[in-house]
C-alpha cells in the first residue's frame, strides 16, 4: 500500500508553478487524529506492495511537530516513510542536523527535497544543499526534485547550478505544466518544456493522494482539476473501500495501463483533437488537460463509464514517467552537446526511483 498525505496546504513559499496555490496564508491541513487513522487503515491493507507513506503539503516542516508525530506513527506501523520539503529550515547545519536526527530516528528514510527557480525566491540553494548535506550524513537517503522551464536548460541557467551545487542519491527533473497558482500571470507559452505529439506515458505512480480536506485521488501530486481524479472521501468512507475503488474503477485502470493518450485518441476519432497542442511536457500534462477541458472530460467519462468501450486492444508504452532527455535538449549555441564532467550522483533526465522499488519516489515539487 502506497499512500501520500498531505498534511498542510500552507507553506513558507507561494511559487508560480505551484498549481494547489499554497502559501504562508493557508490554514487548511489534515488533522493529526485523521493521519493517525489513515495510517492505521492503510496498514491492514494487503495489496501486494510494500507500506509506505509519502509526507507532504504545502510545506510540512512549518508544523514540525505533527510532522514528527506522523512519521513516528508510520514508524511504529512498519511502514516506510518519506518527507517532501523546500528546506527553508535548514538555515544552519545545527539546526538541519537536529531536525534530521529527530525524523530519522522516528523512521525517516528518505528527504525529497524541492528546488525550482520559483522556489530560490523563498529558500536559498544554500539552505537546499545543506539540507541533502546533513541527510546523507545522518544516512537518510536523499532525492533532489527539480521543476524548470525551457530556459533553465541554457548553458548558463538554473539546472547548471544544481549540478555544480547540488548532489543527492535520486535525482528528479520535471517540466513545469502550464496549470499555475490561481494568482499567478501566466508564462509565456514558450518558457514551457515540451516535447512533440502525444506523450504515451502511463499514469506515473500507482499511489493513493489525501488532500487536506480529506479527499482521496490516484493523482500523485496536486492536480489542479481534482475531481477528474478523485476516488472517494476520507471522511465518509473507510480506506479500504477508497482502494478497491482505486484498482478497480474503469477510469484508473485505463491510465494506469494506456495512460491518458487512450482519452486523448478517441478525442481526435470523436472529432476534438483541435483541442488538443502538438506538444506536451508529460503525461501529467496531457491529462490535466483532459480532465479541465469539457469536450476531453466528456469522452474520458464516456470511456470511464462501466458499460464504455473495450480497451483490451488498446497498445501501451511501458516508459512510466515522464523523462526530460537533457543530453538532448541541453546544448551550447554551436548545437553541440555542452561538455565537461557531470557531478557525481547528478543524473540530469533521469526520473529515478527507490530502491527495489517500482513506484517514484515523492509527490509533490
Amino acid at each position: 500500500m502506497h499512500i501520500a498525505l498531505i498534511l498542510t496546504s500552507r507553506c513558507t513559499a507561494r511559487c508560480t508553478h505551484c498549481s494547489a496555490s499554497c502559501s504562508p496564508e493557508r490554514t487548511d491541513a489534515l488533522l493529526p487524529a485523521h493521519v493517525e487513522r489513515l495510517m492505521n487503515e492503510a496498514a491492514l491493507i494487503d495489496d501486494g506492495e510494500d507500506l509506505h507513506f509519502d509526507i507532504t503539503g504545502g510545506e510540512p516542516f512549518m508544523d514540525f511537530e505533527q510532522l514528527h508525530a506522523a512519521i513516528a506513527h508510520a514508524g511504529k506501523l512498519g511502514g516506510g516513510v518519506s518527507c517532501v520539503t523546500n528546506a527553508f529550515w535548514a538555515r544552519t547545519d545545527a539546526i538541519a542536523t537536529e531536525k534530521l536526527t529527530r525524523l530519522r530516528d522516528a523512521g525517516l528514510e528518505l528527504l525529497s527535497v524541492s528546488v525550482s527557480r520559483f522556489h530560490e525566491r523563498y529558500v536559498p540553494l544554500t539552505s537546499v544543499r545543506r539540507a541533502l548535506s546533513v541527510a546523507a550524513h545522518l544516512g537518510i537517503e536523499t532525492e533532489l526534485k527539480g521543476a524548470i522551464t525551457r530556459r533553465d536548460l541554457a548553458d548558463d541557467g538554473i539546472v547548471a547550478k544544481w549540478e555544480q551545487t547540488l548532489d543527492a542519491d535520486q535525482i528528479c527533473i520535471f517540466p513545469v505544466i502550464p496549470y499555475l497558482r490561481s494568482d499567478a500571470p501566466p508564462l509565456p507559452d514558450d518558457e514551457y518544456y515540451r516535447e512533440p505529439g502525444l506523450p504515451k506515458g502511463r499514469c506515473p505512480s500507482e499511489i493513493i493522494t489525501i488532500e487536506t480536506n480529506g479527499t482521496a485521488s490516484s493523482c500523485c501530486g496536486q492536480s489542479p482539476e481534482p475531481g477528474f481524479l478523485r476516488i472517494g472521501d476520507t471522511n465518509h468512507e473507510s480506506l479500504a473501500v477508497i482502494h478497491e475503488r482505486f484498482r478497480h474503477a474503469r477510469r484508473q485502470r485505463i491510465l494506469r495501463r494506456h495512460g491518458p493518450i487512450a482519452f486523448a485518441r478517441r478525442a481526435i476519432e470523436a472529432g476534438y483533437g483541435h483541442l488538443l497542442r502538438d506538444a506536451y511536457g508529460g503525461p501529467c500534462d496531457l491529462c490535466i488537460q483532459i480532465g479541465s477541458t469539457p469536450e476531453l472530460r466528456r469522452i474520458a467519462d464516456e470511456m470511464s463509464a462501466p458499460d464504455g468501450p473495450d480497451m483490451t486492444t488498446t497498445t501501451t508504452n511501458k516508459r512510466r514517467t515522464p523523462v526530460i532527455d537533457m543530453k538532448t535538449v541541453k546544448k551550447n549555441s554551436s548545437g553541440k552537446k555542452k561538455k565537461g564532467k557531470k557531478k557525481k550522483g547528478f543524473k540530469p533526465g533521469m526520473k529515478t526511483v527507490r530502491k527495489n522499488s517500482s513506484k517514484p519516489a515523492g509527490t509533490g515539487a
